[in-house]
């Protein structure tokens, strides 16, 4: 069970929150002003995920690192190409003389357009940058996609999709036991040879598995601050696929294209070609220019011209 919302208000910073109450955890694609978050939900925040360097978009990562300056987890921050030295510029902007039994870790990731290339930035050695190895962090079996978007900086769109989940048939004639867990554990690593003990028999895996039924997982996109023209959202299609959810920014109108094409940003028709061709079941729109401040409902009428399942609130949220 996980739901996500908005921290602010459409026209305002982009922050989408995303709450995983099984692992006591929040992740927040983008992190622009934060205010409107109290300082339980800030302390739960352990991944960011950064679509770009504009103010707008990772404001707020000071007042979350201030939050958590003597936590005991690591923040991990994710961008894209040169996030880390501007994480570096950022940390490095503060006096640390007095935190040096903190265990606060800020770990940084950069897409490099090949790799991910990673830092870590102790808190007890005043966020000294730290290589470290290359690749991933761990994201609690969640799987993640990216792309690189077109706003005359480097820019991502992420696309996060939940684990594996499974549900065994009321009619299941087995005993409960340990072998449920271990079950499960080897369905979602495609592992479907060999034997399990219950109730003191062996049973082959593939039999078990009869007994269980596989739900749909849950794909959102992120997807802020680009142009969304036939190229840009083709290579969006190419790298997600098939998304159940998009939230996109609608920053213009279509009668404001050519502002739309100046400013790098996309109008409300341009998100909802987007979410035709990503085949999903919802859109959510964000990130609305201030040009369009009171505008909210044409941006909404427009995109539902296109797809009909479009929502658009400062409130809204998408609850699994």
């Amino acid at each position: 069970m996980f739901h996500c919302r908005l921290v602010n208000p459409v026209h305002h910073d982009p922050a989408l929150l995303l709450e995983l109450p099984q692992l006591a955890q929040r992740w927040l694609l983008d992190c622009g002003d934060l205010h409107a978050l109290s300082l339980h939900e800030l302390l739960q925040i352990d991944t960011v995920f950064v679509s770009h360097a504009h103010i707008d978009h990772w404001i707020g990562l000071d007042a979350l690192m201030r939050a958590q300056l003597f936590g005991d987890r690591p923040l991990r921050v994710l961008g894209p190409k040169g996030i880390l030295d501007m994480l570096a510029g950022r940390l490095a902007g503060y006096a640390w003389n007095l935190v040096s039994r903190s265990q606060f870790v800020v770990e940084g990731y950069e897409w490099t357009g090949s790799d991910w290339e990673s830092r870590h930035f102790p808190c007890r050695d005043r966020f000294e940058g730290r290589q470290a190895p290359p690749g991933l962090p761990p994201l609690e079996n969640w799987s993640l996609r990216w792309v690189e978007l077109q706003h005359g900086v480097p820019c991502l769109g992420y696309r996060l999709e939940s684990p594996p989940s499974f549900r065994f048939r009321e009619d299941c004639p087995h005993p409960p036991g340990p072998w449920i867990a271990n079950l499960k554990q080897k369905m979602a690593a495609g592992d479907s040879d060999g034997t399990l003990m219950v109730g003191g028999t062996q049973r082959l895996l593939s039999d078990l598995s009869q007994w269980v039924r596989v739900l749909p997982t849950y794909q959102l996109a992120y997807i802020t601050d680009t142009r969304l023209d036939p190229s840009t959202r083709a290579r969006i299609v190419e790298a997600f696929g098939p998304t159940r959810v998009l939230w996109c920014e609608a920053a213009f109108l279509e009668s404001q294209r050519e502002l739309a094409e100046a400013k790098l940003h996309s109008t409300a028709t341009e998100a909802a070609r987007l979410a035709c061709e990503l085949q999903c079941e919802r859109l959510h729109l964000f990130h609305l220019s201030r040009r369009t401040q009171g505008l909210a409902d044409e941006h909404l009428r427009e995109a539902r011209q296109t797809f009909a399942e479009t929502y658009i609130d400062q409130q809204s949220a998408e609850k699994v």
